[in-house]
């Protein structure tokens, strides 16, 4: 990008750089050094242009020569602002008498060339898997520098002599903003004069409000502008032209300028020093001014000539109303006024007469303006009107005007820039004089800004310094960094301790009956996942899934009398034998008696210690030991074999002990369903956070040095640092009808996992390898219409009681939620594409949705975006979209699922195949 910067400081404290252009590739050129006998350009010399900000470089001489003690002259004055078409008049300030208030109320006019730029929205960082939410968000409708999204419009003419065609070279052309076209364009030596035109924003047919003259029009360029009514939605304009460019050297493109200028005139309101009410503005309107015109372009570098003509259509102009501007009378003094949260408004409007333009205010959201006042005078292109709320006075004027710099997240280590204007105006000679200032005191508020407490002259500890606490004054802002602490709390950390510091379980010799609720012999009862919260010697009894129940055989998980072709009547072992006892060691005759124990895979490191894993010696239980050191948030899955080959596995879950917490939450057709507080195998990679759920804000006070009528002028500059929180999350997922969970994150630690484990998928297969996720196309020779649902014969969606199955992957006690049993998480209980009014949720999207438990319910339960596993083991991790299996697929290709994502939530999704690995949300049975 080239940049052209005329002052190391200026009115928007950072150079405006950006664009240039590179131009369309018309054709191939048969030889590349020279050009084509079709004229299409000569390669490598593209059309490009410097662009800068022209006010940059013009006004700033008249501040900066005009310090206290050393007067400008009038003439000097009117010498230093000429290049922007300004007289010392044009910049006049005035009182103008207003309708309400106390009878000694005013609105102080302020004129200064140029336009004040006001802070853009600081970056989020997102990171794969990773958003750092902050709750508070400002944005800004002035334009400072050129983003990504920031494309202008470029019109080019050219001529074989300095008299060039009055038909465009080319027209309307997108420009990026890293200075080139969307399409090359190329000098032609047969035709080296140029001119080139450009007008920010890009005009384009979707935006009705700005118009550029038809291609076919002969004369300098214009543009026909209407102005938004509201000012959230007002839009800068900002024109060039690069005067005569000649293409002197071949195959070398000519140094071609654009220096904007600013076509509209910026209008702010603030709250001006000592009013003697207190009252909340909370809507401003200016009335009755021209919104629509026509902006002759100028012709020449240097901005002259340039001109606004056929104003018409007046129009009223509104910041808040909306409750998005809430300003108090007697804290915000000297601020510009502003909406919610930091954001900066400032009124875009058409340079024109102000005759039969008032402007009224709106105290308290009452409907009836509190005060009238009318305008006079001018507004001028390029130039900022500040209207000050103001007491009366008639000796020299003192201006004092802060910005705070955006709201930043717990993780940042800098704000954005604030700045400070200080300056006193002689009424009578109109010349502006700049006046020292200084930072005088700090308060902190730690309740949202509801208090403040004083704390003199020292910082809060966590401001650690501002670049700049103190200055000279002028009419351009000075601009200053503060630097601050991050707040950041790892939570992770904190989790795992409380894991680690747990009561351990068992001892060695004396291990813990996972299946038994107070860890004793007794087999009471079991599945195919344990969840595990401290520490300890554990064991787990060798039984198929939940064939036990209650201390009794449940032989209604592998077997039902129900029948059909798409039934699986009685369940199958590892060897594809049907289960015909609880046991794995009885089942059988004794078959499949195991000879060992295995780690198939684990999630974080030692988790289970791979010495201690063995069969007891009656070969009833496999057991193991979890070190203390080692526990952590997280998951592994282990198995006991036979001659090397997995007779049955099991899944450990590392959460603390609320995980299987249950949240009722009844669906759209009055059904119950005691879901789980976590998904199955739910697990953070990292979870930081602030410290307080309470924004940390300073207040710094800045102060003019100078008195004005023995008050000296005040501001205060706000620092926020908003609360929030990082989490990336994770859990296991399955394949539809097995039992084997894989994990939800790229890298293992111990063991192995198959990602793709090819279209080999059989219930024997699974069984035997539970490492191994398979690819889809294995429905022939696997899918059952009940392999989580014993009883089942439907497909689709409904409330039909699900019967756990000993290929459920639910923990005991918990099983497959019905197909239905999301519908309550919409109003209409049907897929929601994009409208949020039919979502039934608190807040906004958080990496997944706060659904409500019922209709009216003012509790919610959280259903996070984990992403999924594609049938061929791709690992899809965006925080954008989750999947949640149900017990009932619709067919034997496609799950009934929970689907959700960023715009919308799909309770009766049926385009997920059966084969991706999706996340559980298990039921209490």
């Amino acid at each position: 990008m080239k940049i052209k910067q005329y002052h190391k400081h200026s009115v928007h404290q950072a150079a405006f750089a950006f664009l240039c252009i590179m131009g369309m590739t018309l054709g191939a050129c048969s030889d590349n050094d020279l050009d084509d006998a079709t004229n299409q350009g000569d390669r490598g010399a593209a059309v490009s242009y410097i662009v800068s900000n022209a006010q940059n470089g013009t006004h700033r001489p008249a501040a900066s020569r005009a310090l206290p003690g050393s007067p400008l002259s009038r003439a000097a004055f009117a010498e230093q602002i000429a290049p922007l078409s300004l007289t010392p008049e044009d910049l006049t300030s005035q009182k103008l008498d207003v309708q309400g208030g106390d009878g000694n109320t005013c609105l102080i006019e302020t004129t200064t060339a140029g336009i004040e730029s006001m802070p853009r929205k600081a970056e989020t960082n997102t990171e794969a898997g990773t958003t750092h939410r902050s709750r508070i968000a400002p944005r800004a409708n002035v334009v400072e520098t050129f983003s990504a999204a920031d494309h202008f419009s470029s019109i080019g003419y050219r001529g074989t002599t300095s008299t060039l065609s009055t038909t465009p070279w080319f027209y309307n052309k997108d420009t990026n903003p890293d200075g080139t076209l969307v399409n090359e364009i190329l000098w032609s030596w047969e035709q080296p004069y140029g001119k080139f035109y450009a007008v920010y924003p890009l005009v384009t047919s979707s935006y009705n409000k700005l118009q550029l003259s038809p291609e076919s029009y002969t004369s300098t360029p214009y543009v026909d502008f209407e102005v938004e009514p509201k000012v959230v939605n007002q839009k800068d304009l900002m024109t060039a032209c690069s005067g005569e460019v000649k293409y002197a050297t071949r195959y070398v493109a000519p140094t071609t300028n654009l220096d904007f200028h600013h076509a509209l005139t910026a209008v702010r309101f603030k709250v001006g020093q000592n009013l003697s009410w207190n009252k909340t503005i909370t809507k401003v309107e200016i009335i009755n001014a021209q919104s629509k015109g026509r902006y002759t372009l100028s012709s020449e570098a240097d901005g002259t000539g340039a001109a606004w003509s056929n104003l018409s259509t007046p129009a009223t102009f509104t910041l808040g109303g909306d409750g998005t501007l809430n300003v108090s009378t007697s804290q915000a003094v000297n601020q510009i006024i502003m909406g919610n949260n930091g954001d900066n408004f400032t009124f875009y409007m058409i340079p024109q007469s102000l005759a039969g333009v008032s402007v009224k205010i709106y105290f308290d959201n009452s409907t009836t303006p509190a005060i009238t006042a009318n305008l006079s005078g001018t507004w001028k292109p390029g130039t900022t009107k500040t209207y000050a709320l103001s007491q009366k006075k008639s000796t020299w004027i003192y201006w004092l005007t802060v910005t705070n710099p955006p709201v930043v997240d717990y993780t940042a280590t800098e704000a954005a820039s604030y700045t400070v204007q200080s300056y006193r105006e002689d009424p009578d000679t109109y010349i502006q004089q700049p006046v020292k200032w200084k930072v005088v005191g700090y308060e902190e508020s730690t309740d949202g800004g509801n208090t403040w407490t004083s704390l003199g002259t020292t910082k809060p500890a966590w401001l650690t310094a501002l670049s700049k606490e103190e200055g000279d004054g002028g009419t351009s802002a000075e601009s200053g960094v503060a630097t601050i602490t991050t707040a950041i709390d790892n939570r992770l950390n904190k989790y795992n301790k409380v894991l680690q510091s747990a009561t351990p379980k068992g001892a060695a010799g004396n291990y813990y009956n996972l299946s038994n609720a107070t860890g004793a012999a007794t087999v009471e009862n079991t599945a195919n996942s344990y969840l595990i919260s401290a520490p300890g010697y554990y064991r787990i009894p060798l039984v198929y899934g939940n064939a036990i129940t209650g201390s009794a055989t449940n032989e209604h998980s592998y077997k039902t009398t129900v029948s059909g072709s798409d039934v699986l009547k009685n369940f199958k072992d590892h060897a594809g034998k049907n289960i015909t006892d609880p046991w794995i060691t009885q089942s059988n005759g004794g078959a499949n008696v195991p000879d060992g124990a295995k780690i198939v895979w684990t999630d974080q490191s030692g988790i289970v210690e791979a010495s201690s894993l063995s069969l007891s010696a009656d070969k009833k239980f496999v057991q193991f030991h979890v070190p203390q050191d080692k526990i952590k948030n997280g998951n592994a899955v282990i198995a006991v074999t036979k001659g090397g080959v997995v007779v049955w596995s099991w899944h450990l879950w590392f959460a603390q002990n609320d995980a299987l917490n249950t949240i009722p939450v009844v669906n759209k057709a009055g059904v119950t369903y005691n879901f789980t507080k976590l998904p199955l195998g739910f697990a953070y990679m990292r979870w930081d956070a602030s410290p307080s759920d309470q924004p940390r804000m300073a207040r710094v006070k800045v102060e003019q040095t100078v008195a004005n009528d023995g008050e000296k002028q005040f501001a205060y500059i706000d620092i926020t640092q908003t609360p929030g929180e990082t989490k990336q999350m994770s859990s296991t997922f399955y394949q539809f009808g097995r039992k084997d969970a894989f994990p939800g994150k790229k890298a293992i630690i111990d063991g192995t996992f198959e990602s793709n484990g090819g279209q080999n998928m059989s219930i024997q297969n699974g069984i035997q390898h539970p490492e191994t996720f398979y690819d889809y196309v294995w429905f022939d020779n696997f899918w059952k219409v009940n392999l989580w649902s014993m009883d089942n014969t439907e497909t689709g969606f409904h409330d039909n009681v699900v019967v756990k199955t000993v290929y459920d992957p639910c923990p005991a006690g918990f099983k497959m939620p019905a197909s239905n049993a999301f519908s309550g998480f919409t109003t209409t209980g049907n897929n929601v594409i994009s409208d949020k009014d039919e979502l039934n949720v608190v807040g906004n999207y958080d990496q997944g949705w706060h659904f409500k438990t019922g209709d009216g319910s003012t509790t919610t339960i959280y259903f996070p975006a984990l992403g999924w596993r594609h049938h061929d083991g791709y690992l899809n991790g965006s925080v954008d979209y989750g999947c949640y299996h149900s017990a009932i697929s619709r067919d034997s290709e496609k799950t009934n699922s929970l689907f959700i994502n960023n715009w919308g939530v799909y309770p009766k999704y049926e385009h997920i195949r059966n084969g991706n690995g999706l996340s559980v949300r298990p039921v209490s049975e």
